[in-house]
């Protein structure tokens, strides 16, 4: 079996074999990452008037391979963009938001999936985004790991050397069609940077935006069935293929715990009230308040953070990106337990000014569902990332019940700067009613904050979530 399906279209050409709508045979099998214990998620960000970045990868236990040259195609990326955009990058604003782009600035945005994991195996697809003024499109790339080789493959490894390669381009020419070029597909590992598997088992051999099919097409990939590409695998793309069609995934990369990411300390105890003060929710029309938020996770660091809001009985904020959420579902419930606030991020940390409502809605309920499986209940508050929004964005918000908020000082904590420096700012940005913009996935906002509470309280805030400053203008569920 064999189809070409572009997903713009959600139609392709295929033999009868499956049950399955046309339009599913080339969707990529994914792993919820949370059956890997230990997994965590590095970003890496970068924002101003002139320039968006937001990439994210995972860091697996007992795959340090693939670690390191997932950390080392995402960096690549990151100095050609910035390579790429250097001219028109005038550096941060350390007054105004990003919102006053209008969804016009360069992007790069590197999401990341688990394609595989168990046994010994794990694979992780990342998709690329780029937008560089004129047009946007996506690269894909699909890596390996073999705990048998002890090596991180590309996906070309999978194919059998050369003969698996020159067997599997005439394949791809021959039912590629007018659905792209086929004289574009050679006999080359590079021709081949994402080779992945479907749920039912079928080698999915997708292309980057660009380099088989002109841009109106969208994703070009074509699903072959077992009897067609089984004799061009290798001994690393059988194992590939049976990780990725495992029934319940296993992976034994690491001796690693169920419960890798423990939950509050019976000596670091949640607040035992929802606010400092005992109330269920402070009066900001009469107290000194400030809401401390935080961007871009969870990750590593959040149980850092996490633990000195504890022992203050501090409340935050958390914006948190849908993909992350997912990987970290006992922080997720530990940022709950404590009395914070969750609000949505999206799901990919796309520049949602640029995005059609289709894609805008999509990604913002991508993440309610994830916190909704996980708490049993959605946020009622977005933060667009780069506080770039415009009517689309304020509609499908509105539609959803959820209330966008920006915030009203930008210490500047995603640079070089230490802890002490990034306290400073914060205090001395904040002001009475005021919300201010943090990141949770940044090792010195975290040693930070210590510091930034004690000062604050020692000048007579009371730290609330951003529902408490806003109280009785949220809406009461989310969508």
């Amino acid at each position: 079996m064999l189809a070409v399906v572009p997903a713009s279209s959600g139609c392709g050409i295929r033999t009868e074999r499956w049950s399955r709508p046309v339009s599913g045979v080339t969707a990529v099998q994914t792993i919820d990452p949370g059956v890997v214990p230990g997994l965590d998620v590095e970003t890496r960000t970068g924002d101003g008037p002139e320039r968006h970045m937001y990439a994210a990868y995972p860091r697996i236990p007992g795959a340090d391979p693939l670690t390191d040259r997932l950390a080392s195609a995402v960096d690549d990326r990151i100095r050609a963009f910035e390579a790429d955009t250097a001219d028109t990058a005038r550096g941060r604003d350390g007054d105004a938001p990003a919102a006053s782009s209008g969804g016009r600035a360069p992007e790069l945005n590197v999401q990341w999936s688990l394609t595989a994991a168990s046994g010994q195996v794990a694979g992780v697809r990342l998709v690329t985004w780029q937008y560089l003024g004129a047009s946007g499109g996506e690269t894909r790339r699909t890596f390996w790991y073999d705990g048998t080789t002890g090596r991180a493959h590309p996906s070309s490894d999978l194919l059998d050397g050369d003969r698996g390669l020159d067997a599997l381009a005439r394949l791809v020419r021959d039912r590629l069609g007018a659905r792209g070029d086929p004289g574009q597909v050679e006999a080359d590992a590079r021709a081949f940077p994402s080779l992945v598997f479907n749920e039912a088992g079928d080698l999915v051999v997708e292309f980057s935006d660009f380099t088989v099919a002109p841009r109106s097409a969208g994703r070009v990939a074509v699903a072959l069935g077992r009897e067609d590409y089984d004799p061009l695998l290798s001994d690393v793309g059988r194992r590939a293929r049976d990780a990725a069609v495992a029934v319940r995934p296993r992976p034994a990369l690491a001796a690693a715990e169920p419960d890798a990411r423990p939950t509050p300390s019976p000596s670091v105890p949640p607040p035992a009230a929802p606010s400092p003060s005992g109330t269920s929710r402070p009066d900001c029309a009469r107290a000194k308040c400030v809401a401390l938020t935080f961007d871009d996770g969870p990750g590593p660091v959040t149980r850092r953070l996490l633990d000195a809001l504890a022992r203050r009985q501090a409340r935050a904020t958390f914006f948190v990106v849908g993909g992350s959420a997912h990987a970290y579902p006992d922080t997720i419930r530990r940022i709950a337990a404590a009395g914070h606030e969750l609000g949505n991020h999206t799901q990919n940390h796309r520049d949602l000014g640029r995005l059609p409502a289709l894609q805008v809605n999509t990604d913002i309920q991508a993440t309610q569902q994830v916190l909704r499986t996980v708490l049993g209940r959605a946020p009622v508050l977005l933060r667009p990332p780069y506080g770039s929004t415009n009517g689309t964005v304020e509609g499908v918000a509105g539609s959803l019940g959820l209330r966008q908020v920006g915030w009203s000082a930008d210490p500047g904590d995603r640079g070089e700067d230490d802890a002490g420096t990034i306290a400073d700012r914060t205090v001395d940005a904040a002001r009475p009613g005021g919300i201010v913009l943090l990141h949770d996935g940044h090792g010195p906002t975290a040693d930070a904050v210590p510091a930034i509470v004690d000062r604050l309280a020692g000048d007579g805030y009371t730290l609330v979530t951003v529902s408490d400053l806003l109280a009785g203008q949220t809406p009461r569920h989310g969508g």
